[in-house]
């Protein structure tokens, strides 16, 4: 049991007690006056009087720690608390009665001071631990899951738990810093990152010729992500920089179609993590990792597709054996243009998850974005939402990059200026990739051929009957009412372009033959 104090002994034939197996002594007896063998600064303070300040007798500190350093029944942490309460009150009543004693000098009661601020900082420390213990090993490996996605969300996850690691790591031990505020070398523009209405990337070129800038460094501001990341602000508005003067003056695949797939990963990000069978799901490295995903899902884009640089035995091809080409290359200018500016940008301030998990995160989003992955994407997604009951249970890796994957083809749900101008634009970069195909000897596809591909309304309907809405029906599952503005602009597109091909039906329709008119013989 944990040392308990008894009282004093009177006079001076009183026996002495023995304390961890040694012998307190009086002043004047045997070895050095007034000294002890151990606790010098308690028996220091009675080293004046012939009363004597002394601890009951015990078992040994080591027989103690046999017995309690680990608990072997709830009847054995009930007599250690006891013990404990009762050896606080008594130690307590005794310091008090010492340090009112005429005879104590100020050293003494210094000593005697330290001692009890000693003892607080102990149980300042027990309580530390004791809040931030896991109940149960299982649980603790649990919620590091839920960072490095290896593993299914479990619903019995305690939110107290996560509170504490999530807030009092990142808000509270960081709050305190300098936030970003407003870059001074990035020119601001309005944007709204939390409408889905008023972002209009084609303005915001238009103003400042920094679309993915402005919608990376917005997202950053909003969500405080500086407080997260160990790289200062300015250093992650450099490597974004470089990244978006990585990608080309291509027709679609452009800086602008960077910002806007970025833009659209954090919305769907934004308003998943506002659903009540959301909350909690998401953390913010979570955030970090899509829409770093996002904005490098294209950089360096040659303007041509997979298939091309394939057929042609392009130098890419032959690197990466014909394999989501694009997409890896993609991955890998990423991170050697963040090795070269020196912003590690997926490096935070928190022990879990590690970097290295959060970059493999990355890069299974990127390469998420091959068409030729697509419906390996979709159908593990629908399998996902089709088997769990809870959108809590979802694998966050295989939700992840549907999100990311669903964000690069997501121009459908745009308001209907937005997604023609997106539509006109994949076509004519497919259709520069057919001349350029044609120019070498190679037979184009039915989409990149101008001699053979289908109209404009006619394509369109073909990849929102048959891509894009299987992709989108189980994301709309998990967003609820949160689908509805986009839900809007999709049937609003999906009739515009109904609308078009009727049209343009009628106009190729052959002219009927001309029936000859009967005269009319009167009688």
């Amino acid at each position: 049991r944990p040392p308990a104090l008894s009282p004093r002994p009177r006079g001076p034939g009183a026996p002495l007690p023995r304390v961890a197996g040694r012998t307190w002594r009086r002043p004047g007896a045997m070895g050095n006056s007034g000294g002890t063998h151990g606790c010098q600064s308690l028996s220091c303070l009675a080293k004046d009087h012939r009363e004597n300040f002394e601890l009951a007798p015990t078992r040994s500190t080591s027989q103690y720690w046999s017995k309690f350093g680990s608990f072997r029944s709830e009847a054995d942490i009930d007599d250690a608390l006891r013990d404990l309460e009762s050896a606080a009150v008594a130690l307590m009543a005794q310091y008090q009665r010492v340090l009112s004693h005429p005879g104590l000098d100020d050293a003494k009661a210094n000593c005697a001071e330290e001692i009890g601020r000693k003892l607080q900082l102990s149980l300042k420390r027990a309580l530390f631990v004791k809040a931030n213990t896991w109940q149960g090993e299982q649980e603790g490996s649990e919620f590091w899951n839920t960072f490095t996605g290896s593993q299914k969300r479990f619903k019995s996850l305690r939110e107290a738990v996560r509170q504490v690691q999530v807030e009092t790591r990142i808000i509270k031990r960081w709050r305190k810093k300098q936030s970003l505020g407003i870059i001074p070398a990035l020119k601001r523009v309005d944007l709204d990152i939390e409408s889905w209405e008023k972002p209009d990337v084609f303005r915001i070129d238009d103003e400042c010729k920094q679309p993915l800038a402005q919608a990376f460094m917005a997202i950053f501001t909003s969500r405080s992500l500086d407080l997260l990341c160990k790289s200062p602000a300015d250093d992650v508005l450099k490597f974004i920089r470089a990244i978006e003067g990585a990608y080309r003056e291509n027709p679609y695949h452009n800086r602008k179609h960077a910002a806007d797939v970025t833009l659209t990963t954090y919305y769907f990000y934004s308003q998943l993590s506002a659903q009540t069978h959301m909350l909690n799901y998401f953390s913010e490295v979570d955030l970090l990792a899509m829409v770093v995903a996002a904005a490098v899902h294209d950089v360096a884009h040659p303007g041509v597709n997979n298939e091309f640089l394939v057929k042609t035995e392009n130098e890419l091809a032959l690197q990466y054996s014909d394999r989501s080409v694009l997409e890896n290359f993609h991955a890998a200018t990423a991170f050697q243009i963040m090795k070269e500016t020196g912003v590690s940008i997926l490096d935070h301030k928190l022990v879990n998850p590690p970097v290295e998990a959060v970059k493999s995160r990355v890069v299974d989003m990127i390469l998420a974005t091959d068409m030729g992955r697509h419906k390996q994407v979709v159908d593990d997604m629908v399998t996902e939402v089709r088997n769990q009951k809870s959108p809590q249970d979802l694998d966050k890796l295989i939700l992840e990059r549907h999100l990311v994957h669903m964000s690069d083809i997501g121009h459908p749900l745009r308001p209907g200026a937005q997604h023609e101008k997106w539509s006109l634009l994949i076509r004519e970069e497919f259709l520069t990739q057919g001349d350029r195909e044609r120019d070498l000897g190679l037979i184009p596809g039915p989409l990149f051929d101008r001699r053979k591909t289908p109209t404009l309304a006619k394509s369109q309907l073909g990849f929102l009957n048959f891509v894009f809405t299987p992709t989108w029906k189980p994301l709309a599952q998990i967003l609820g009412p949160a689908a509805k503005p986009l839900e809007v602009c999709l049937q609003a597109n999906t009739a515009h372009w109904e609308e078009l091909a009727r049209k343009e039906d009628v106009e190729r329709m052959p002219p009927s033959p001309c029936r000859s008119r009967r005269t009319t013989t009167e009688f």
